[in-house]
């Protein structure tokens, strides 16, 4: 990576704070921050915010908190999400959009083999 410009730099503030960056990724993103007053200041408030949030008391959730909120969400989608589902409605469309295909297909040859003079090929 030889240059940062200032969008790339926006994203790398992340992986850069949690030092996931590789070495010369991590040196190009310093280099610009050093050149650039604008992202500078950028990256000096993602600081305040990141190092402000990771200062908040870490809560838990109470037990059955997961299941009262899928339980919630059944019941106020009418079952359409987080339901048990019959077989027939897991098929998935791309394999249903094949088997339409193929039937389409079928269909057209067995047309073309009985009658042959009827239908043009393109």
């Amino acid at each position: 990576m030889d240059q940062v410009d200032h969008t790339q730099a926006a994203e790398l503030f992340s992986a850069y704070w949690d030092e996931e960056l590789a070495a010369e990724q991590a040196g190009a993103l310093e280099e610009h921050l050093r050149a650039c007053v604008v992202c500078r200041r950028e990256y000096q408030s993602f600081e305040r915010a990141v190092g402000a949030v990771g200062q908040l008391h870490r809560m838990v959730a109470p037990s059955g908190f997961v299941g009262g909120v899928r339980k919630k969400i059944r019941k106020r989608s009418r079952g359409r999400l987080f339901a048990p589902r019959k077989l027939v409605e897991r098929v998935p469309y791309e394999l249903f959009s094949l088997v339409m295909l193929g039937l389409i297909l079928a269909i057209y040859v067995v047309l073309q083999l009985t009658q042959p003079g009827a239908l043009k090929l393109p």
